[in-house]
């Protein structure tokens, strides 16, 4: 049993063990004896500085927010200060006249709390509408904030009423402020879809600040006024519209002091001098704007840190190009310089890509682009990978041509020729042999003057291949003699008698078998030479013969042309041009007859018309 136990859990190990070399091997992690496999993610390797930027520069080439024209809040806000929790105002928020005592805390803590309604409208960004370009998404604009308590407390009047019988009024302290402002906002966008707005507001405020508790009203007097000043900071999340404006919502949280530092009351019913009100609140958010949208430079960043240098460059370019006034351009042309100085070596990665996959023609194209480009450093690599390449591709064609596709060999030569001078050098000599291949064929099938011209292009390419060659004359004069009676053509038997001629003179002989053959050849070079002679002088008597007897029969008539004329009786002696009344061209011919008289033949725009 211990044994059983024992082989299984050594049997286990084995598969465990193995399993685990395998995921070192190829990172495959694998679970339950290779049943379950995990295949990692691929990772993405970033250009440095990728992090840094996302955390410093996410959207530094993004359009700037021109403009908001509404921004509205409403939320819930405490009014408080010192205290437990709150409960209390800080002491001397109240200033009260000559002979009130004590200090009021504005009711129980429920009193305290209120909503409000803000509204900023009209926000410009300056720098973008005057200058034109924006150092910061900053709004300037006006804002209208209304604040209000939902449950006042009622005045200590009997307190009061001690001091002054016309302040023993039952009436509650309930602030209606209603606040114009000058609104200065920051918005800080880091991402597509959110960004984060600071805000600061300063302006004047008025407030009637009793409430009665009978009629449920609010006494027009007193009433207070005084500078307002408030900080606010939130988050928003955008809603794309397919129109050029967009909308936002969020959360504020904001802070408000309000001194209303004079107090009109006419009546007096109030021994309050003056107060301040400090409140905070959390506020629901809803705004309009337009612009701040990710622009090509903030997609050519991605390009650029995820390695592609090419296609970041374009796209910089075009934003260099569309952007003139941005803000950033400085830092998109900075990008710019760095993707031309990574480009090459971008290219020269691309190719070693290519070259490692067999596909040397798109290798050499990478090669050669990044060479154009490459520092000195880069340029040892590059011609090391196309030297490497030029040799193989050398080798591959000597084997072509060692196989008898002399047609593929020699292009492949040319083809690397265009990045290598070795190649360049070796193109004479394969054309040289790939002449020679095809004068043996053309020899092979007796086309003795095809085969010879291709052996003295070769000769010419290649001189070398002289002995080679001088070898395969031989062999032509040689096939040239058992066929000698058949050949008709002298051109073939010269070119043959020239070709040994030209190898004595190389030589110094051809021996007496090749002199022999040669004799023989010169001695037929001058018979059909002969032949070709009496042949030319035979063919032109017949072609004259036959002119004659055309003549004998033909006759000329009005109407022919010039050479319908001249094909019958040929040219005149004297020919006599005139022009007409109309430009047109007159002629006269004139052939001699017998007793000293002529034929005269009058010719009106190139027609016969009269005949003497």
């Amino acid at each position: 049993m211990q044994l059983r136990i024992f082989s299984v859990i050594l049997i286990c190990s084995h598969i465990s063990l193995a399993s685990t070399g395998s995921a070192a091997e190829d990172s495959i992690k694998t679970y339950l004896w290779g049943l379950i496999k995990i295949y990692p993610e691929p990772k993405i390797h970033y250009e440095p500085g990728y992090w840094k930027d996302r955390i410093l520069h996410p959207r530094e080439f993004h359009d700037p927010i021109s403009f908001i024209p509404l921004e509205l809040r409403y939320g819930l806000s405490y009014n408080g200060g010192g205290g437990k929790d709150g409960e209390k105002m800080s002491s001397g928020w109240v200033k009260y006249d000559e002979g009130v005592e004590g200090h009021y805390e504005a009711g129980e803590k429920i009193a305290k709390f209120g909503h409000q309604l803000d509204i900023d409208f009209l926000k410009v960004n300056l720098s973008d509408f005057i200058l034109k370009t924006s150092w910061l998404d900053m709004q300037t604009g006006l804002n209208y904030r209304s604040a209000n308590l939902f449950f006042p407390d009622t005045i200590p009047m009997t307190n009061w009423g001690a001091v002054n019988s016309n302040w023993n009024i039952n009436r509650k302290f309930s602030p209606k402020i209603s606040e114009f402002s000058l609104s200065q906002a920051l918005v800080f966008q880091w991402f597509e879809k959110f960004y984060f707005n600071a805000r600061y507001t300063w302006g004047l405020a008025q407030t009637n600040f009793y409430y009665s508790s009978n009629s449920e009203t609010r006494d027009e007097t007193p009433v207070g006024w005084g500078p307002s000043t408030s900080y606010a900071f939130g988050v928003r999340y955008i809603f794309d519209s397919e129109k050029q404006y967009r909308f936002a919502v969020g959360l504020d949280l904001k802070h408000s002091y309000v001194k209303i530092k004079h107090v009109d009351d006419p009546d007096d019913i109030t021994p309050i001098a003056s107060f301040h009100i400090q409140d905070y609140g959390i506020y629901l958010t809803i705004a309009a704007f337009y612009g701040g949208k990710s622009t090509a430079g903030d997609n050519a960043k991605e390009y650029y840190y995820r390695g592609d240098f090419i296609e970041a460059k374009k796209i910089f370019e075009k934003f260099v190009e569309q952007n003139s006034t941005h803000s950033n351009l400085y830092r998109a042309q900075s990008y710019l310089e760095l993707c031309n100085e990574k480009i090459p070596y971008q290219l020269f990665k691309e190719g070693m890509q290519f070259e490692n996959n067999d596909m040397s023609d798109k290798a050499v194209e990478k090669y050669l682009a990044s060479l154009r480009n490459a520092d000195s450093t880069l340029a040892i690599e590059v011609n090391a990978h196309l030297y490497r390449i030029a040799s193989l591709r050398l080798q591959d064609a000597e084997l072509l041509m060692s196989r008898g596709r002399h047609d593929e060999a020699l292009a492949l030569v040319r083809k690397t020729a265009l990045f290598s001078d070795r190649a360049r050098k070796e193109i004479p000599r394969f054309e040289a042999l790939q002449s020679l291949a095809n004068g043996k064929t053309a020899m092979k099938y007796r086309f003795y003057d095809k085969a010879l011209q291709l052996f003295s292009d070769a000769l010419l390419k290649y001189p070398p291949l002289k002995r080679e060659i001088n070898a395969y004359r031989y062999q032509i004069a040689a096939m040239m003699v058992e066929d000698i009676d058949q050949i008709r053509d002298a051109s073939e038997i010269r070119l043959a008698v020239i070709s040994l001629e030209e190898a004595k003179k190389l030589s110094g002989g051809i021996g007496p078998a090749n002199e022999k053959i040669y004799q023989a050849l010169k001695n037929r070079l001058g018979i059909l030479e002969q032949l070709t002679i009496r042949y030319g002088i035979d063919k032109r008597m017949e072609e004259e013969r036959m002119r004659r007897a055309r003549l004998k029969g033909a006759t000329i008539r009005i109407g022919m042309t010039i050479p319908q004329v001249m094909d019958i009786i040929g040219e005149p002696v004297e020919i006599i041009h005139k022009q007409s009344l109309k430009g047109k061209d007159t002629q006269l011919w004139l052939y001699p007859m017998y007793n000293d008289r002529n034929l005269e033949l009058s010719f009106f725009d190139y027609r016969l018309f009269k005949i003497e």
